[in-house]
Formats: C-alpha cells, structure tokens, sequence
C-alpha cells in the first residue's frame, strides 16, 4: 500500500472489545480511529455480566475509572438451582475477587465516552464501513459512510470489533463455522426472587434453563433459554415450562410477560472464524468466536483479546504480522476451552437424554461432596483457568461421579442408555486437550526455529530484519458521542 497512514489503526465496532481495543491502542501511543454504527444499546440483549479477570483486564486497559463509576451489583460466584430443588450449590470465585453486573447500555455507553476522551482517539458514531479495499501486510485501505459521505481511510492496522455476525469479517474474507443453538428472552423481574443474593443463578435440568442476575438495585436479568422455533408466546401458552423454577421466579417471569409481551430476544449462536488475523487485520471479541452464553464470559473474553493484542504489539512493534501471530496463538487455546465447557456445560444443563440427566446427577455429586471441584469448575467459567487439561480432568471427575450415581436400582437397559452417551460425551473435551497441546508445541517450535533462523544470519541482515516502526500520526479531532 502506498502513500502515508491517516491513523495507526482503525477499530471497528463501539461495544465492549472495540472499546477495549481501542483503549489498548492509544495505550501504545498509537494514532485511532473507532467507527461505531451506533445502534441503540439500550434495545440489545447482549452482555451484562462481568467475571473478576475481566474486571481486572479493563483496569489493566486504563478504564478503571470507569469501572468505578458504574452503579453495579456485586457478584460472588453462581448458585445452581438443579431442576425444581430449592437448595442451591454454590460456585465461588476465588476469595478476594468479586464480579459485577449491571445492564447493557450502563456499561457501553460509559466506556465509549472515556475512549472519545483518550489522547490520539477519534470517535466516529453512526457510521458504516462499506468496504475493504486494500489489505495486506504493509497496511490497509477502506471506506466508510457517515451522514450520506464516503470517506477514504489508511491505516496501518484494522480491529474488526463488529460483533458475532461482523460484516467487516466478511468483507476481509475470513469464513466461520456457524452453529445456531437456541433462542435467549431476557426479562426484568423483581430482584427480589432469585434466592441467593450477590450471586449469578443458574436453573438447570428442566424443561428450560434459565440464567438471571441483578442488574441494578431491586432489578433483574432472566435469561430464558427457548428451543428454535419458540418465542415468547410458547411460555404463555405452556406456563408448565416454567414448573422447575422457583415459585417466585416463575410467577415474575409470568407478570413480566404479561407486562411486555414482545420482550428482547437474541440468538444464540456457536460460531469460530477461519482465521482471527489476516494481512494487517485482526478480529477481536465475538468476530473472532462466540458460544452459548451460559457461562456468562462473553465480556471477560473480549477484554482479555484487548490485552493479549496490546501485549503482542507492544513484544513486536517493528513486525506487525509476528504481533499478530502472536496474539492468534496467545488467545486460541483460552478460547478453544472456553467454547468447549460452554458446549459441554450447555449440554448437561439442558439436555434431556438419559446420559445428560445422568451428567446432570454428576455434577450435582460432585460439587456437593467437593468444595476443590466445584472451586475448579468456577475458575474454568469465568476464564481464570483456560488449560483444556483442566477441563478434561474435571470433566472427567464429572463423569465418574455420573457413573456412581447409576446405582444398581436402576433398570438395566436405563444404566446402559446413561453409560454410554456420558463415556462418549467424554471425546471431545480429550480430543480438544490432546489438540491443545500438540499445537502449543507446534508453536513453540516454529518460534524457535524462526529464533534460530534469524540469528544465524549475518548482523547487517537482521538488523533489517524487522519492519519500520510505526509513527503516530496527528489524530483528526475527535467527534463527540452522543
């Protein structure tokens, strides 16, 4: 690409992970423009519930002063409610951490106007890229579309931050492996209802699961999860869905439906890109991959591929497309396990075969009878544990506790039908660690090969070796966010 850059890099997208990436951009002094299509944040069903590591990555961007000011609720860990028990196991965060929730807007909002403020960052909202139309390692080129103009933009860098569906993701070329799972209702209700105060409820092993947590004071979120195909209407119609919950949940789910009959919805989705950098493009947050939302990481995740992106660049300022190499191996196999136990989890909380009841009776056992599993299961869901080993061994323990369960009261033919669909179920979190591994090394040698390759050349030839340092650029003036 010819010609100089108007900015260092370009972010796409004004939620949670642009802002985040944006924030970790102008933390290396680069030059930054946000283009945010500005849509109603106050509309979207979409991220509220904040783990403790994500607490953390976002002060680590510098936004602490925001994370501060937000008027959120206290989270502790989950309780789990299994089908229509009102006795919950608890899950706790490691002591001394605590997470938050509070509602969508509260969050985005706050954080796009502390970004709008940074040095070196300019805010473009209501506007659409329209097209890539260069991109390769020396930089890219693309369009946007903002009040009716066009503008023209070259950037040393571009962060796709366009959410799960990115169409700037498409536009690069990047395909994806796409997997509808179930539709999500979120309701307010009453806080008052879920049993366990400062805590994330999950509703397992019912008809459906549900989710819900406090987002303000006296309010709350419930996350319905419906099969494809229903709506709203399906829980007015069959009221006998909502018999497993809790009395009071179910009865604040019925006025709340009665009360907004045509409540938010959103679909929940698998999806995994091909590729999470390409030339001098990189996909960030849920671009990059997303999974079922029931382990409440969706945002932790997304500022964690802020800071993984920030570190790599800051390793690599001289050869960006080492930096982004770096970043993809950096944040794949936190990812791949993230994916899996929500996958995995997903299924044992609402499947309804006899080898996922029997999941179900496992993970009850063992998190009853083991303070240290259920410690383990909590520090895997909300991303302080990302080892694929970790997940296999626990998932395992699950399984063997399920198998106990089967006692010799059981039918035959019933023990057989649980047996072995919960040992098959045990396949893919091993296949994924024996994945993990073998590309970790894979990795590891090809960073040293490279490493040897490099400094068994001449000294005039490695000092040329790198690609020029980015200098900043005079930032435009930056737009105020409504």
């Amino acid at each position: 690409m010819n010609g100089p850059c108007d900015f260092d890099g370009v972010v796409v997208g004004g939620g949670p992970a642009g802002c985040a990436a944006a924030a970790a951009l102008a933390g290396l002094g680069w030059s930054v423009l946000l283009v945010d299509a500005g849509v109603d944040r106050h509309k979207q069903l979409s991220g509220e519930f904040l783990h403790p590591a994500g607490v953390r990555a976002l002060r680590e961007l510098g936004l602490g002063d925001v994370v501060d000011h937000w008027a959120s609720c206290p989270v502790r860990g989950f309780a789990v409610f299994f089908s229509a028990s009102t006795h919950a196991i608890v899950l706790p965060y490691a002591r001394g951490t605590t997470g938050v929730s509070l509602e969508h807007s509260a969050i985005t909002v706050p954080l796009l106007e502390a970004v709008a403020r940074r040095p070196g960052v300019s805010v473009q909202v209501r506007a659409r890229v329209t097209s890539v139309d260069h991109n390769d390692a020396r930089g890219v080129r693309l369009r946007y579309l903002h009040q009716g103009v066009e503008h023209a933009v070259r950037a040393r860098m571009l962060v796709a931050a366009d959410g799960r569906a990115s169409p700037v993701r498409r536009m690069l070329g990047i395909s994806e492996r796409f997997t509808r799972i179930s539709t999500m209702l979120g309701l307010t209700v009453d806080s008052a209802c879920l049993p366990v105060p400062d805590h994330g409820h999950q509703f397992v092993g019912g008809p459906l699961y549900a989710l819900a947590y406090a987002i303000q004071p006296e309010v709350a979120r419930v996350m319905v999860d419906l099969p494809l195909g229903s709506t709203a209407r399906t829980l007015q119609e069959q009221p006998e869905l909502l018999a497993t919950f809790p009395r009071a949940l179910s009865g604040e789910i019925r006025r709340a439906l009665e009360e907004n009959p045509t409540p938010r919805m959103a679909s929940n989705d698998d999806r995994l890109a091909q590729a999470v950098w390409k030339g001098s493009a990189v996909l960030v947050g849920d671009a990059a991959s997303c999974c079922h939302p029931i382990t409440g990481s969706g945002m932790t995740s997304c500022f964690h591929d802020a800071r993984a992106l920030q570190e790599a660049l800051r390793l690599h300022p001289d050869d960006l497309p080492r930096a982004l190499e770096r970043y993809a191996g950096v944040r794949r196999p936190a990812q791949r396990t993230r994916v899996a136990l929500a996958s995995s989890f997903y299924g044992a909380c609402a499947g309804q075969d006899e080898g996922m009841r029997a999941l179900r009776l496992g993970l009850l056992r063992y998190w009853a009878r083991s303070p240290r599993g259920a410690r383990a299961s909590m520090a895997l869901a909300s991303s302080e544990a990302s080892s694929m080993w970790m997940l296999a061994q626990e998932y395992l323990l699950v399984v063997g506790h399920s198998l106990v369960s089967l006692r010799p009261g059981h039918q035959r033919d019933v023990r057989s039908r649980a047996a072995v669909p919960l040992l098959l179920s045990a396949g893919p979190p091993l296949r994924g660690a024996v994945a993990s591994t073998l590309e970790q090394v894979g990795s590891w040698w090809h960073r040293r090969v490279r490493h040897l390759r490099l400094h068994a050349r001449p000294l005039g030839q490695r000092a040329t070796q790198g690609r020029p340092r980015i200098q900043p650029v005079a930032p435009a003036a930056p737009v105020h966010v409504p």
